[in-house]
């Protein structure tokens, strides 16, 4: 039952991740062609019309933006890389425990067993022990 919890905890940390990798490639994506059609000089909507020095400043602030939007996405890497090893480190705790939970159980039971066949054979007529 344990197991089962632990692997839909990883799908779900599958689908999560493939997710967020999708969306972090998409955005890498449209980063790149934002750079590439500012160092290309390419006119921007925004930029006022006419105006040579505003247009550069306008570009140079939109550029500051999409270095700071990249800097972001690595640190969200990094993020996840880090979600990534302790979850992998979770799924292999859980795993060891629920060995250890099973092993404990198994030894519980035939001490238990144990214990009731001493019982029965120290008290062979008691009628009312609970069993």
């Amino acid at each position: 039952a344990h197991g089962d919890l632990s692997r839909r905890n990883t799908v779900g940390m599958d689908v999560d991740v493939a997710t967020f990798e999708a969306r972090a490639e998409e955005a890498e994506r449209r980063i790149a062609a934002l750079e590439l059609k500012i160092s290309e000089g390419a006119t921007v909507p925004a930029a006022p019309a006419g105006d040579a020095a505003a247009g550069d400043e306008f570009k140079k602030k939109f550029y500051d933006q999409l270095v700071a939007l990249r800097l972001e996405l690595g640190k969200s890497r990094v993020e996840r890389a880090a979600m990534i090893k302790q979850a992998e480190e979770d799924k292999a705790r859980i795993e060891m425990l629920e060995e250890e939970n099973t092993k404990m159980s198994y030894r519980i039971k035939h001490l238990v067993r144990a214990v009731r066949e001493e019982m029965d054979k120290k008290y062979p007529n008691a009628k009312n022990v609970s069993r």
